[in-house]
């Protein structure tokens, strides 16, 4: 009896020890909201997070909001690109990205974000933080694109008229462990935008990986996340020429 209360007794610190492990990978993360530094929950979605940056949005249209034009949903890659009005003329733009979202977060909010502006066109990139690489969070590439497919369904049912894109899930250095389930993801999304007539998958990688189909670092920050200015010239270089031929 003893003897079995000192192995139980062995036992518990390393379960102990393993608990809190896993909860210090799981719970924080740091994330610009609002312009300012924010501890965040990982994990499952959360809309209640970004209900600030939508309100945002919607004071900048507190006029009226354009209407038929093409819209840019999606997470930092959009947000960050502050030159996607010069980048995209002479196409009408409006750029409503919030970094750090999920595909769940753009879900909760398409009608503030998206559906008020009755656009022509919308352009998506979202599912990028699905596939964080975080430890326990990370999801797989194949979930994120049934996502995906899912959030891109609804959108269609509910702006028929509206041509849809979707920019591929960008390689970065600080994602290379996951870079398989990029991939999958791209892959299975690009096969399924074969198979509608509403959507078009554009494929960015040619401009962001070396001739070696390698991650060129050179197109990132310090962050090794999101883009310099020279990797925002490659993203504009893939996207611009389809959308140019498609909706000018």
């Amino acid at each position: 009896m003893h003897g079995d209360e000192g192995v139980a007794r062995k036992r518990r610190p390393h379960r102990s020890r393993r608990v809190i492990l896993i909860a210090l990978a799981s719970v924080l993360t740091l994330s610009l909201i609002g312009g300012g530094v924010t501890l965040y929950v990982l994990g499952a979605d959360n809309p209640a997070l970004f209900e600030g940056k939508v309100s945002e949005v919607e004071s900048r249209f507190a006029d009226g909001y354009p209407q038929g034009e093409i819209i840019l949903t999606g997470s930092s890659f959009f947000e960050r690109w502050s030159s996607s009005d010069e980048d995209l003329a002479p196409l009408d733009t409006i750029n409503v990205g919030i970094g750090s979202t999920k595909i769940g977060d753009q879900a909760a909010y398409v009608d503030r974000l998206v559906t008020p502006f009755h656009p022509r066109a919308v352009v998506v990139y979202a599912g990028s933080n699905d596939i964080s690489g975080l430890p326990f969070f990370s999801k797989q590439g194949d979930d994120v694109a049934a996502r995906v497919i899912s959030y891109l369904d609804d959108l269609h049912q509910t702006l028929p008229e509206a041509r849809l894109y979707y920019v591929a899930i960008t390689e970065a250095p600080i994602r290379v462990g996951v870079r398989a389930q990029i991939q999958l993801a791209n892959g299975l999304l690009a096969e399924y935008a074969k198979s509608t007539d509403f959507l078009t998958f554009i494929d960015t990688s040619p401009e962001l990986l070396t001739p070696e189909e390698e991650i060129d670092a050179t197109l990132f920050g310090s962050d090794n996340l999101h883009f310099n200015t020279l990797g925002y010239e490659k993203f504009s270089q893939a996207i611009r020429p389809i959308l140019i031929e498609d909706l000018r």
